[in-house]
């Protein structure tokens, strides 16, 4: 039986984090170690923004879904029982956005990290400062 969407997040948390504690632990001038690591966490960080994404777009097809049958079951103020009826699944949906896009921040801004740290090894290894790093 496949993971429950909660078993994902925390998996990829977990492995998130595990990866964030080796970046602290890395120097600031070892930049070949520190892009390795980088790459391999943006794994994790870009499925978790897959994730929540998901997790939104159901949100969203269960919010039509339930808001139709509110408004097909009312006998009177149709849209008033209807957008009742769905509050707490809005919620959850702008929480899920918001995550998505979190993450998706995140995914992009590792990603710009990456290749800052690979423009600065390709300068210092071109004037052939810092070169006992590599």
């Amino acid at each position: 039986m496949g993971r429950t969407i909660d078993e994902k997040i925390d998996e990829n948390l977990r492995e998130f984090k595990r990866y964030q504690v080796k970046l602290r632990q890395i120097a600031d001038d070892d930049i070949v170690t520190r892009i390795n690591v980088l790459a391999e966490q943006l794994v994790f960080i870009g499925r978790l923004a897959s994730i929540f994404s998901e997790l939104n777009k159901q949100l969203y097809a269960y919010r039509k879904q339930v808001h139709t049958e509110a408004y097909l079951a009312a006998k009177k103020h149709k849209n008033a029982m209807a957008e009742k009826a769905v509050i707490q699944i809005r919620h959850e949906e702008a929480e899920a956005y918001g995550n998505a896009r979190k993450w998706n921040t995140a995914f992009i801004t590792t990603r710009e990290e990456i290749n800052a740290l690979k423009y600065k090894f390709k300068i210092n290894e071109a004037d052939g400062s810092n070169y006992t790093n590599y």
